[in-house]
């Protein structure tokens, strides 16, 4: 929705803030099942971080990048929660929400037009976390691809040095890009046809330098497996092609799964902004960005062995469900001790071991 703050000047003020707030009969119900998604969706973002940081499958530097990229889930929730307390009358404005005001519009009549901002402080607030997190999500994904594309020139002695100045350097770079972009889009500074433009050059990009860490990288494995092969490649080498395989395999699910995300959100808003569908289908619409957890974690959890078995015990009445299936099995305790040295070892071999053959 746009807030436009109207001035004796004649020179208004507009603020761009991708929250809905419905003028809807039954919106305390609506709030109420929202509220239940949530809580399920932050169980969920929990244990997979707590799973993703336990069984370490990654260098470190990959894994602080990470973290704000699940971390900040939360955040978007928090600025949910305040346009929820809005919506229900919780927090009072100073003006009247009588109309659902669609994202975008160079109406002036589908604007919320105010002499002042008091009371809507909080809801301008929610804006721009809302904005902050989608920017730090599309941000963080070329900080990934910027993180790899280092690993490979800095192939032959990467993963035995912590340089922590890199993930420091891209996430301080990461958070100023969606910082000042959060700010200029919310006061709209860019507008909207300079926003789309944004995001979708940023994807491209992304996309790009995946693809191109893919050639590379499958393109001296080939030559590492090759009987005829002219290059000799050291220990840390080929353990580091491997293991930006294996990250690029594990983000192909991700950039599949997000992208999806971004397309079925984004074509609903513009059906939004078109008036081509009715207004409440555009809580499924937001709701695409809020409980993407559910669809987002399972996707990155069961992308390997390790972390797929220790997630999977966050939820135990799936599995009495799935041990209730299963006849004939007498004694659990061996196959725990398998699935724990099995954990173990996929832990501690890209790591411990290749120390060893440093050493």
């Amino acid at each position: 929705m746009i807030i436009r703050l109207r001035k004796p000047s004649n020179n208004d003020s507009c603020f761009l803030i991708p929250v809905y707030l419905y003028d809807e009969q039954y919106s305390i119900f609506i709030s109420i099942a929202e509220l239940i998604f949530y809580i399920l969706c932050s169980y969920v973002a929990f244990f997979n971080l707590r799973t993703f940081l336990r069984i370490r499958m990654f260098h470190q530097n990959f894994i602080i990048l990470a973290i704000p990229m699940f971390g900040l889930w939360y955040e978007v929730i928090i600025g949910k929660l305040i346009t929820m307390a809005y919506q229900l009358i919780i927090i009072v404005p100073n003006v009247k929400v009588n109309k659902f005001y669609a994202l975008w519009s160079n109406d002036p009549d589908e604007m919320m037009a105010v002499d002042s901002l008091t009371g809507l402080e909080l809801l301008i607030l929610a804006g721009f976390i809302q904005w902050h997190y989608l920017f730090s999500i599309i941000f963080g994904a070329i900080a990934h691809c910027i993180e790899r594309a280092i690993a490979s020139l800095l192939i032959d002695n990467y993963e035995t040095n912590s340089q922590l100045y890199i993930p420091i350097s891209l996430t301080l770079f990461t958070q100023f890009m969606a910082v000042s972009i959060s700010y200029a889009v919310l006061f709209d500074k860019l507008g909207i046809v300079i926003l789309n433009i944004l995001w979708i050059s940023t994807c491209v990009i992304s996309i790009v330098l995946f693809f191109w860490l893919k050639h590379t990288n499958e393109k001296w494995l080939q030559e590492m497996e090759s009987p005829r092969r002219k290059r000799s490649f050291t220990v840390s080498q080929r353990f580091q092609v491997k293991e930006n395989i294996r990250a690029l395999k594990l983000g192909k699910r991700l950039v599949f799964c997000v992208l999806g995300t971004m397309v079925v959100s984004g074509t609903g808003i513009i059906l939004v902004i078109q008036e081509w569908i009715p207004q409440f289908l555009c809580h499924f619409v937001e709701n695409c960005v809020f409980l993407n957890p559910l669809w987002i974690c399972p996707v990155f959890m069961y992308s390997l062995p390790a972390w797929k078995e220790q997630f999977k015990k966050a939820f135990p009445s799936l599995a009495w469900i799935k041990r209730e299936r299963k006849l004939g099995v007498v004694n659990v305790e061996p196959v725990e001790d398998v699935k724990k040295k099995r954990i173990s070892m996929e832990t501690d071999v890209h790591f411990i071991q290749l120390n060893e053959f440093w050493t």
